[in-house]
């Protein structure tokens, strides 16, 4: 942000088009960790690995958290409704899959 001189959000949507832009180019992923920050490693898959688990488990805790804190009083509140049967069959879908992602070996 200093270097640019560009808000946070700014360099965080500059860095999602220089995502799209190297993956539609065939380029390494761009990475990030607390040591080294971002980064675009030539050949380290177990960087990559590492990264889109990271990812999973963050989307995982997030989606854990609607379920809990939101789904669950809508279902609750109205045990027959379709609409909200269909969505908590969905998102327990979404929510195993997620978490067998971020702990795969």
């Amino acid at each position: 942000m200093a270097a640019t001189e560009r808000t946070r959000a700014q360099v965080h949507t500059g860095l999602g088009h220089l995502r799209k832009v190297a993956a539609a180019k065939g380029l390494p992923p761009i990475t990030w960790d607390r040591t080294w920050g971002y980064r675009m490693l030539e050949d380290a898959p177990e960087i990559w690995i590492g990264y889109e688990r990271a990812f999973f488990e963050s989307t995982h805790h997030r989606i854990v958290n609607f379920i809990e804190g939101i789904l669950l009083a809508h279902r609750k509140k109205r045990p027959d409704d379709p609409y909200i049967r269909t969505v908590m069959a969905q998102m327990g879908a979404i929510e195993s899959t997620l978490h067998l992602l971020a702990n795969l070996e």
